[in-house]
């Protein structure tokens, strides 16, 4: 039998918890809705004091200002001169000593100009960086492109949320993309966040009928990433099979796949396998020549290495066993949308066939889809809950 002082106290507890609950169910809506809007607003605060500065600025610095430059030692001159203006004497050591490759790169001009070729595929992101340049400066671009995209994304959210009728679960959804890292993708300077923004674009287009507009964001999503072209196909398939959407789908891969086949030609990338090798093999320091051979035991390891350092380091694993098995236990299939289910089928798809295709270790590289993944099942059980009660 509990005593005295035990009854007191959750007598105490459930007293505050009834008021609080009767002060919180009015106002549900609007609180879920301030709790986004803070964490939004403090990501994108985080990201104009506490940027972080990778070695990938320097590459899309020098994409940015090519244009303007006449040979590939310019172009090295002015691009490290830019970089060292923007970022602390320790940050700057940290990008050019760090290891052999950064010194190497920050040594030999024509080495640092054959990785471009894996820069100028991003187009859309260049192209506004260059746009963003004649105000701020060609770093501090960059980096207003990231501080916009973290508001970019916040707004759709809170869009999606309150035409569901779900902005009670704005709490939820701030914690998730905190699971999802969405800060730290937000501190890069990197295309991640701002494909990310098209990507929930077109996915909320698509879900309120817009296929044009959706196909338009999918096209920008595409050309800020154009390795996004995988969640393009993938979305046109499901939508044949299913049925919304399906022609605009279909002119979308087909513009996308057209833009890709011109932009591999013209961008000087190296090519996939040569991709996959710096990336998950060796850092070499120089692409000129550089053509190793394909081999299925390399690729194999790739793929081992990849997952371990996914599961050992990231959290985008996690997040996507959390998914499954929250859509298996708690959500009916036949009771989703048919555009709903287009969507969610496409978004987990692509994450498997972009691992195996280019297994990205990142939680950045898969926040897109994750959160789309989220946002369907969050909206998917309120609608069956509330029809439920």
């Amino acid at each position: 039998m509990s005593n005295f002082a035990q009854r007191s106290l959750e007598g105490v507890f459930l007293t505050a918890f009834g008021i609080a609950s009767r002060i919180y169910r009015p106002l549900r809506s609007w609180l879920g809705a301030a709790v986004l809007c803070l964490f939004i607003l403090m990501t994108a605060a985080v990201v104009q004091v506490f940027p972080v500065s990778n070695w990938d600025m320097l590459a899309y610095t020098a994409t940015a200002i090519e244009p303007d430059t006449t040979d590939s030692a310019d172009l090295h001159a002015k691009t490290y001169a830019l970089v060292k203006a923007n970022v602390s004497d320790g940050e700057y050591v940290t990008l050019t000593e760090d290891r052999p490759y950064r010194v190497h790169q920050a040594q030999d001009a024509d080495a640092f100009e054959t990785m471009l070729g894996f820069y100028r595929l991003k187009v859309l992101y260049v192209e506004t960086a260059r746009l963003f340049s004649g105000v701020t400066g060609t770093v501090e671009a960059f980096r207003l492109i990231s501080l916009l995209s973290v508001l970019a994304v916040g707004a759709v959210l809170l869009v999606w949320l309150g035409r569901t009728g779900t902005l009670a679960h704005g709490p939820v959804v701030a914690a998730f993309l905190m699971l999802c890292s969405f800060g730290y993708a937000a501190q890069l300077v990197s295309p991640d966040l701002y494909a990310t923004f098209f990507l929930l674009l077109a996915a909320f287009f698509y879900l309120e009928k817009w296929d044009i507009a959706a196909a338009l964001a999918l096209i920008c999503a595409f050309l800020v990433r154009p390795d996004h072209l995988a969640f393009v196909g993938v979305f046109f398939v499901f939508a044949a099979i299913y049925g919304p959407g399906r022609w605009a789908m279909i002119a979308c891969f087909a513009a996308c796949l057209g833009i890709y086949v011109w932009l591999t030609r013209g961008a000087d990338h190296p090519g996939w396998w040569i991709h996959m090798w710096f990336t998950h093999i060796e850092y070499v320091p120089t692409l000129k020549d550089f053509d190793p051979p394909f081999s299925m035991v390399t690729y194999v390891e790739m793929l081992v290495r990849s997952t371990v350092r996914a599961v050992m380091g990231f959290t985008w694993v996690a997040v996507l066993f959390g998914l499954v098995l929250f859509f298996a236990k708690c959500i009916s299939p036949d009771r989703l949308d048919l555009r709903s289910k287009v969507l969610l089928y496409a978004a987990f798809t692509s994450i498997c066939a972009k691992y195996i295709v280019f297994p990205h270790y990142e939680t950045r590289f898969h926040l897109p889809y994750l959160v789309i993944l989220g946002m369907i099942l969050l909206v998917g059980w309120h609608r069956q809950q509330t029809v439920t009660q």
